[in-house]
C-alpha cells in the first residue's frame, strides 16, 4: 500500500485509558516523518491529547458510517482501542475493509474475532488488506514465543506456554468482558487440575487468558498444539487459582455477579497508577515436547504491566510494522501470521521484551 493518504497511522479510541497510554506510546515510538493523529468520541479529550503530542486530533463522534469510513479513508493503518469491539469495532472494520485500509485492535473477543474472519478474510486476502485482532497482550506474546520456538525446532512436537504476571486491571478491559458476556452464555469450565511442572520444580494452573492464546496461536502454528498455563510454587496455590477461576466465570455469567463487578470495579477511563504500571511483568517459558526433559526452553520476559504497557507496546509496534509495509499478507491474520518475526524484532529492539534460549540439558532454571 502507498503512503498516499493524509495519515500513516490514526489511533482510534485514544482518549480511554488504554488508549491514552497508546498515545504515549506512539509518541516515544514514532520514527521520524510518521504522520499520525488521535481519535476519539468527546471533542475536548481528543483536542487536549492532540495538543499534548502535537498531532491532529479527530472527533469520531458516532458509529455512523459517514464517521467510521471518513476515518478509514485518511489513513493508511487504523489502530483500534475502542472497545467492547463486538459492541464499538464492527463498522470500523467493515470501513476499513472498504478503504482497503489496515487495521489492528487489542481485541480478546473470541466469538466477535471469529465473525470478522468469515466476513472479511477472503477479500482481504485478495486485496491484500492486513487486520489483525488480538495485538495485545492478547495475544502477541504467546503467539511470537510459540513462532519462535517452531523455526527453532526440527519437527511439530506439543507445546507448553507457562505465564507469571503481576499487573492490574483498568476498566476498559473489565467492561469488554463484561459486555462478551452479556452476549453469550457463559457456563464454569472445569479448570484442568493442578499438576506438577517437573524440569521447573513448579505447577501449573489454569490461566484466565488461556483459550484466546490458544484460539490465535492454532491460527498461527496449527501442527504445534499448544496449551497455556499459570506457573505458580506450590499445588496449593494451583489448586486456589482454579477456584478463583471458576468464580469469575460465575459472576460473569450471572447479572447480580456482572452487577457486583460494575460496581466495586474499575470504570471506563479507570487503571492503576503509573507506579503500578511500571512495576509489572510477565514471564512466559515455553516447555517442547517432555515436561520432564523437553527438547527446548525458551523464556520471553516482559517488563510492564500486562494489562496496560505490555497491551500498548505490542499494538503501537504492530501498527507501526503496518505502517512500514512489512505485512506479509492480506487477511484476517494473528500477529505472527501477518508479520512473522518482524515484529518479534521491533518489540526486543525497544526493550519491551527479553528472550532466552535454555537447552534441556542445562540446570533446571529458576523462576
Amino acid at each position: 500500500m502507498k503512503h498516499s493518504r493524509e495519515f500513516h497511522l490514526i489511533l482510534h479510541g485514544a482518549t480511554g485509558f488504554t488508549g491514552r497510554l497508546a498515545a504515549e506510546e506512539l509518541h516515544r515510538n514514532a520514527p521520524k516523518g510518521l504522520r499520525w493523529a488521535v481519535s476519539g468520541r468527546t471533542s475536548e479529550k481528543v483536542n487536549a491529547l492532540a495538543q499534548k503530542y502535537e498531532v491532529p486530533g479527530i472527533v469520531t463522534e458516532s458509529l455512523k458510517d459517514s464517521d467510521v469510513e471518513s476515518l478509514a479513508s485518511r489513513a493508511d493503518v487504523i489502530l483500534s482501542c475502542a472497545g467492547p469491539y463486538s459492541v464499538f469495532g464492527t463498522p470500523l472494520v467493515q470501513a476499513c475493509v472498504k478503504y482497503e485500509t489496515h487495521y489492528a485492535d487489542l481485541s480478546g473477543e473470541l466469538p466477535w474475532i471469529h465473525q470478522i474472519i468469515q466476513q472479511h478474510h477472503e477479500i482481504c486476502v485478495q486485496k491484500k488488506i492486513t487486520l489483525i485482532p488480538s495485538s495485545g497482550f492478547d495475544s502477541v506474546p504467546s503467539d511470537l514465543a510459540v513462532h519462535s520456538m517452531r523455526q527453532a525446532l526440527s519437527r511439530p512436537c506439543k507445546l507448553y506456554g507457562l505465564f507469571r504476571i503481576k499487573g492490574g486491571l483498568n476498566g476498559g478491559t473489565l467492561h469488554s468482558g463484561l459486555a462478551l458476556a452479556e452476549k453469550q452464555t457463559l457456563s464454569a469450565p472445569a479448570p484442568p487440575s493442578p499438576f506438577a511442572i517437573p524440569y521447573l520444580k513448579r505447577w501449573a494452573a489454569p490461566f484466565l487468558m488461556a483459550p484466546v492464546n490458544e484460539d490465535v496461536v492454532a491460527r498461527s502454528q496449527s501442527d504445534f498444539p499448544y496449551q497455556e498455563f499459570l506457573l505458580v510454587r506450590t499445588r496449593g496455590q494451583a489448586s486456589r487459582m482454579s477456584g478463583l477461576l471458576r468464580l469469575s466465570t460465575r459472576m460473569l455469567a450471572s447479572p447480580f455477579g456482572r452487577k457486583l463487578l460494575r460496581l466495586f470495579g474499575p470504570k471506563p477511563g479507570q487503571g492503576p497508577s503509573k507506579k503500578k504500571i511500571e512495576e509489572g511483568f510477565a514471564d512466559l517459558t515455553l516447555l517442547a515436547g517432555s515436561l520432564e526433559q523437553p527438547l527446548a526452553v525458551h523464556r520471553w520476559n516482559w517488563t510492564g504491566d500486562p494489562s496496560n504497557l505490555i497491551t500498548v507496546r505490542c499494538l503501537v509496534q504492530t501498527g507501526l510494522a503496518l505502517a512500514a509495509g512489512e505485512a506479509k499478507a492480506g487477511g484476517v491474520l494473528t500477529p505472527s501470521g501477518a508479520l512473522g518475526s518482524a515484529l518479534t524484532q521491533r518489540l526486543l529492539k525497544i526493550g519491551a521484551v527479553q528472550h532466552q534460549t535454555l537447552p534441556s540439558h542445562h540446570d533446571r532454571p529458576q523462576v
